[in-house]
């Protein structure tokens, strides 16, 4: 089993090239496809997002845990592995029923019925990527590795099909290769951990899993009604061009957002198996670091993109976005609430079968957001929508902190702490200060990110933080 710091390592390797791959390929795009053509994809993304959603049945978290469990029972392994791919296949095909269906007597996607095939290609790939099975057993190596060639590729694809606003076919089909098309590499890439010969057919339970992931699977759709619905209420209630402001506003959010979140993706498959061999203490230390952890990431991101919202705007997607600009500034502080609530939910409460207490969270979040939506989106498009997200978020996090506060190994008093609070300050008040006297946008851009790493990681230290001594300890003894 490879070490949590080696895969925090090897996970933030991946999440850093998945952060610059749309830094520099959503630019391109933008340019080139307008606010039109970006919310077309989007919209017609958004709806098989929801197919994906429906056939995947919450089998990837689902499997994330039950092969983690697992990891040193090579067999049950690899037999509740074949299972869930088995499970899945026939689930895709319900799929290709409902992309049919849809394709042929929806109008907004019957006049785009080519993209909306090409994008659906996602289904399959998801049935077959197996993506949660390198996550269980830890390997994260291997994972960092196909990601980035396979980015590198789709960039290239990018930039040679890409060329003007009637190639929203080609986009479909990078954006597809992007996201998903490194799963046919896993699924063959399997071979290599599963000898399918060692399980017999007779010993199958294909559809055992059906019910427990259909637990995850309630959390899921609920949590995709304030995500994805969003934007398919301002495809059909204000256009494509709402829906590109949206995407851009959100995308760069979730820039951050991605860094976050990933140490979750780390910290699931670990904290599982330390709570199936009963280490509750292990359990608690890798908890209460991932929680600090997430606080001392957040603030500084939040605070950076809702002073350079407008630079950053203008350089990532272009002045055509303009409206842009209050969606990124009002998702910014969404960072923390998912960051907190991914802790909360998904690396305390499920491992510890307490899902019930995250799909109430979430569905409070979820009634608060459709309610929103349908009273703000025609009074103010894309803006309506992000404010409508703000609310949701606090909601799912003040409710999942109430109602899950006994099961959680830390006190807030741990770990909200003043020192991450106040350095964020001093870097805020910095890159004011930038913002006040340089009108060139670029030249922010250059001059604040590096200055307010510096500020924020030398206000830290001056702060006797331990979390960040750990990590400059950490890097010194790997370089020796």
């Amino acid at each position: 089993m490879s070490s949590v710091k080696k895969n925090i390592i090897l996970n933030g390797i991946n999440t850093v090239t998945s952060i610059l791959f749309p830094i520099v390929t959503f630019p391109y795009a933008a340019r080139i496809l307008l606010p039109e053509g970006i919310g077309v994809i989007n919209f017609q993304l958004s709806i098989i997002n929801y197919i994906v959603l429906l056939t995947s049945l919450g089998i990837p978290l689902y499997a994330v845990k039950e092969v983690a469990k697992f990891q040193d029972e090579k067999y049950l392994r690899n037999k509740i592995t074949i299972e869930i791919i088995l499970l899945s296949f026939v689930l895709c095909l319900f799929g290709y029923i409902i992309v049919w269906i849809l394709a042929e007597f929806i109008p907004q996607i019957h006049y785009q019925s080519s993209l909306f095939f090409i994008l659906s290609l996602t289904i399959v790939f998801n049935s077959i990527g197996v993506n949660w099975f390198y996550q269980g057993i830890e390997d994260f190596q291997y994972i960092t590795i196909r990601a980035i060639v396979v980015r590198t590729l789709s960039a290239v694809a990018l930039f040679i099909f890409v060329k003007n606003p009637t190639d929203i076919l080609a986009y479909g089909i990078v954006t597809v290769g992007s996201t998903v098309g490194n799963n046919f590499i896993n699924f063959i890439h399997l071979r290599k951990h599963i000898d399918f010969r060692d399980i017999r057919v007779s010993n199958l339970e294909v559809f055992k899993h059906l019910k427990p992931a259909l637990h995850v699977f309630i959390l899921n759709l609920i949590i995709s009604l304030y995500i994805q619905l969003n934007t398919i209420m301002l495809g059909f209630m204000q256009g494509d061009d709402a829906v590109g402001y949206f995407t851009a506003g959100t995308k760069i959010s979730h820039i951050g957002l991605t860094l976050i979140s990933s140490i979750g993706t780390v910290l699931l498959p670990r904290g599982t198996n330390l709570l199936q061999k009963q280490d509750l203490a292990g359990f608690s230390l890798i908890i209460n670091k991932s929680a600090r952890l997430t606080v001392a990431l957040s603030l500084p991101v939040i605070v950076a993109l809702m002073i350079l919202a407008t630079p950053v705007t203008m350089i990532f997607c272009g002045p055509e976005y303009i409206a842009s600009i209050p969606v990124l500034y009002l998702n910014a502080p969404v960072i923390l609430f998912i960051g907190l609530t991914g802790v909360m939910g998904i690396q305390i409460l499920y491992p510890k079968n307490k899902l019930n207490i995250v799909i109430c969270s979430v569905s409070g979040g979820a009634i608060v957001n459709i309610i929103l939506n349908i009273i703000l989106i025609p009074l103010y498009g894309a803006t309506g929508a992000a404010i409508s997200t703000l609310i949701a978020e606090f909601i799912v996090f003040t409710l999942q902190a109430i109602l899950g506060r006994n099961y959680y190994p830390f006190t807030w008093n741990s770990i909200v702490l003043i020192r991450y609070v106040v350095a964020t300050i001093l870097m805020g008040a910095v890159l004011q200060i930038v913002h006040t006297f340089l009108s060139n946008d670029v030249l922010q851009i250059l001059i604040s990110v590096p200055l307010g790493i510096a500020v924020y990681t030398i206000g830290l230290y001056c702060l006797n933080d331990d979390l960040l001594k750990d990590t400059i300890d950490f890097i010194l003894k790997r370089r020796r």
